[in-house]
């Protein structure tokens, strides 16, 4: 009986290659593989458009935090504007009670007094003798200001000029590439 068998084909002979010889190499394993002037163009306008989302999208989220940091900034504000009010009705509850002045009132306000005698008619005097003897009675009302973060929360990211900049780097980078890479 022949033995018919595709194995014993000698055109799928593997053992007539001679060992020292390496099969050629294909596509982008051979040694003269190079990238064509469209597949630059390509990956450059790829990288362009990773670039300008990454700028986009860091850009979105810093302006997220920022109004966050306000948001919960106001929330502070409005929580202390209100424990505020809640201790100025508390006080006035309890000078209606007491239907007096207490000692440390009574001591401040002559304290008060005695400093805007001495300023003798300076341009702030009350003010400045005010802020010099604050009420020790009430303590939210002594310097809310100081309690919660003052001035404005800007984060100082430039939301705008950054889409501005990634949309002229892309333009630019386009335009590199065309002139770059055009047929000629």
């Amino acid at each position: 009986m022949a033995d018919n068998s595709v194995y014993n084909d000698p055109a799928y002979d593997i053992t007539s290659v001679p060992s020292w010889k390496t099969p050629p190499l294909h596509g982008a394993y051979a040694p003269n593989a190079r990238l064509t002037p469209r597949m630059k163009v390509g990956l450059a306008g790829g990288a362009v458009v990773l670039v300008a989302t990454g700028m986009v999208t860091w850009s979105q989220y810093a302006s997220a935090e920022a109004a966050a940091e306000v948001k919960k900034a106001q929330i502070a504000l409005d929580a202390s504007r209100l424990d505020l009010e809640r201790q100025k009705q508390q006080a006035a509850d309890q000078a209606k009670a007491a239907d007096q002045e207490t000692a440390a009132q009574k001591a401040r306000r002559e304290a008060v007094q005695a400093c805007v005698d001495r300023a003798a008619g300076a341009y702030n005097a009350v003010a400045d003798c005010g802020k010099a003897f604050p009420q020790v009675d009430s303590p939210g009302m002594v310097n809310t200001s100081q309690r919660v973060a003052g001035g404005d929360s800007d984060s100082g990211a430039p939301v705008g000029g950054l889409v501005v900049l990634g949309g002229a780097g892309a333009l630019l980078a386009a335009g590199w590439a065309k002139k770059r890479y055009a047929r000629s």
